[in-house]
């Protein structure tokens, strides 16, 4: 049977539902349980895909984990600035005909994201710039997309990379890309890690360091 007819059933069914004087529940009973099968036809939607659905001006993200006769359980994922591509813990019970009537974005095994650094005056040399971006991204495991450089209109040179992720593996990536640039490029200097045995010696001094009250230092005019 095809994906067509399937789909072609589903109002067909609402009509003799309908004269028959059965519930709008139980209308909706049948479209999922018809859509159910329509997603396992079409072999589309799949556990493990991330999806994003746009229904209703509101849009979920997340990662399907189970595709049942009704229900498809999906785990939230953070999208844009919130959380970007961070699982936040919520499981989601999105309606199976919800998944065949609505926009749904599938991601496939590699997704392409963005990191961006605004650099204030004065400008430092705009190929160390654009290296240190490209190495960022580079030692971080991702696929090198381009770097390019442009001016903002608050007069901020912007670093602008691209670069591939395994959507299995996204997380806040851009974090981290960012981190490394900004180190690379000598904007933040990293403290110099210190030999074990000095990090020791430096703790057990702190720990024997005590704060006394102001009351109590001694005067060293006495």
């Amino acid at each position: 049977m095809s994906t067509e007819i399937l789909l072609g059933y589903i109002p067909l069914l609402s009509i003799v539902f309908s004269s028959m004087g059965i519930s709008f529940v139980f209308k909706d009973f049948i479209a999922d349980l018809v859509a159910s099968m329509v997603i396992k036809k079409i072999k589309d939607i799949k556990v493990g895909n991330r999806i994003k659905i746009s229904s209703g001006g509101a849009m979920t993200k997340g990662d399907i984990m189970e595709i049942g006769l009704l229900r498809t359980t999906v785990m939230e994922v953070g999208d844009g600035e919130r959380l970007p591509s961070v699982r936040t813990g919520r499981l989601i019970k999105v309606p199976n005909y919800m998944l065949i009537s609505s926009p749904v974005m599938i991601y496939g095994d590699t997704i392409i994201d963005e990191v961006v650094s605004y650099v204030p005056r004065p400008f430092p040399d705009s190929q160390m710039l654009v290296d240190s971006m490209k190495d960022a991204i580079v030692s971080s495991g991702h696929g090198l997309i381009e770097v390019g450089l442009y001016q903002s209109k608050e007069d901020k040179l912007v670093v602008h990379g691209v670069f591939e992720v395994k959507t299995s593996e996204m997380s806040d990536e851009r974090s981290r890309i960012l981190l490394e640039f900004l180190a690379r490029s000598q904007q933040i200097v990293a403290p110099p890690a210190q030999p074990k045995s000095e990090q020791q010696g430096s703790i057990q001094l702190q720990e024997n360091k005590i704060a006394l009250p102001l009351q109590n230092i001694e005067n060293p005019r006495s």
